[in-house]
This record gives structure tokens, sequence and C-alpha cells, in this order.
């Protein structure tokens, strides 16, 4: 391929499933033209570096995905996992010694979304130390996923968070940090694993999960891909499990096993 721009957005749709469409050339020369100066080769030069360096290539991903996310977005979702979903699970399990709960958000990004959902589990139920509770958050960002693990956050990333919630998800950062002012507190880090998952590979995880969120992910992605992702996420949740998708993604134009229950909410 004679086109280095067209060869990168072909790499990108092969590895990751991220559909890029000629108007987002600018865009990819863009977030390339850093990584190329660092290091010191023309745009040629790294498309052969991509093709035979998988560190490279995961870098690649890195600069093409877009990482934006806040605490508390789309709040309906949050709404409906703590006034529905948890306590219908709480319920079902009223007799266990040690309830089980899963839950895996798909789209981690820099942590804010998989921490929110944490502070709702800690909301919801006041006795979740007692479950056996996990939540697994996993993104394609190398990146990303530095900045959510650290769990650090500046006063601009949390303006979204009520008193009480800052009060119940965060703590004055040490003074060590230089990452942000507040630290999620020890009772939501025990809650969350974060690991690096490509969508479109083998999934080591093999659930039932309660609750999928994946949100704001398959805009990215072609109707054909999305499909196949809705269709391997059903396969795991549990019986009546929910997949929480963003409010802009509709799943009304391709073919899968669930039923809607509210806006972007849907069930097994």
């Amino acid at each position: 391929m004679n086109d280095p721009i067209a060869r990168i957005m072909s790499m990108a749709y092969e590895v990751a499933g991220i559909s890029l469409s000629e108007a987002k050339r600018s865009m990819v020369e863009g977030r390339l033209g850093t990584r190329l100066r660092q290091l010191g080769c023309s745009l040629p030069e790294y498309v052969e570096l991509v093709e035979r360096d998988a560190a490279e290539k995961t870098t690649l991903i890195d600069l093409l995905t877009t990482n934006h996310t806040a605490w508390r977005r789309e709040p309906d979702h949050f709404a409906d996992l703590e006034a529905r979903v948890l306590p219908a699970i709480a319920k079902a399990q009223s007799h266990a010694a040690r309830p089980r709960l899963r839950i895996w958000c798909a789209a981690a990004a820099t942590g804010e979304e998989p921490w929110t959902i944490a502070l709702s589990l800690v909301r919801a139920l006041p006795e979740i130390g007692r479950w056996d509770a996990a939540l697994l958050a996993t993104d394609i960002s190398t990146r990303a996923l530095t900045r959510a693990r650290a769990g650090c956050y500046d006063e601009a990333r949390i303006a979204s968070l009520s008193v009480h919630d800052r009060a119940a998800a965060l703590i004055p950062a040490p003074a060590t940090t230089s990452q942000g002012q507040f630290s999620v507190r020890p009772e939501l880090r025990a809650l969350v694993h974060f690991a690096r998952l490509n969508l479109m590979e083998p999934w080591p995880m093999r659930g039932p999960f309660d609750c999928i969120f994946c949100r704001n992910v398959m805009i990215y992605f072609d109707q054909a891909t999305q499909q196949n992702l809705v269709t391997r996420m059903a396969a795991l949740l549990s019986p009546g499990g929910t997949l929480y998708v963003g409010h802009s993604e509709s799943l009304s134009a391709i073919t899968h096993p669930l039923r809607t229950i509210g806006p972007a909410t849907y069930a097994s």
C-alpha cells in the first residue's frame, strides 16, 4: 500500500476494529506527528516499524484511541444499577453466606467509569465487604490503564461529583503523587481489577457477569463488528443480566439476543 495513512487506518481496523473513514485522515496525521518526531522517522518508515514491532503497534493503537470519560457520565445507568440491578441481585442471594457479584466494564479508559461503578456498589450494598464481589475493568490503551490504576484525579476531573459522592469515593492524594489532588478510597480499589484487553481478540474470562458496561466504544466500530461484539457479550451475561451501552449507541440496526429494558439498557 503506497498511502501510509491509509495503511495505518487499515491496521487500526485489523488490530482493534476501529473503523476510520477518510474524514479522519487529518486526525490520524495529527496524532502521529509527535510520535514521528520522537522517533525521528518518516511516515513510511513508521509504517514499516509498526508492521514488524508488536510493542510499537500497541503504541499506535494508544495514539488512535480516544479516552474521553468522566465520573458519573450518563448518570441514568448508575441510577438503574443502584435502584434495580443491585437490589434484585441482593434479594436473589439473600440467604447466601457470601453473595456473588461480577461486573465487567469493557472500556475503562482513564478509570472514572469503573470507579463510579464501584461507588455505586458501596452505596447500594452496605454489606459489600461480605460479598464475593469483583469488577473487571479493561481497555485496549495501556496509557489510559496506567492512569486508571493510579486512581488519582484533580479538581477538574471530579467536578461532576456531589460533595457526598466525593467523600464516599475519594481521599486527599499523598503529597508525593503528582497525578492529582484526590485518590480513590481503598474500599473502592479493593473491588476493581484492571487489565488490558483488545475486544477483537479472544477473551480469557468466561463469566457469567451480572452486568456489563460497554459504553461509548461501539461508535468506533462498523455494524458487523458491533453485532459480533454484542453477541459475544450476551453469551457472558448471567440470566437476566444487564448490558449498558452508550446513549448514542443504538443496537436497533443489528441482530442480537437481548431485550431492551430502558435507554441504552438491555437484558438477557
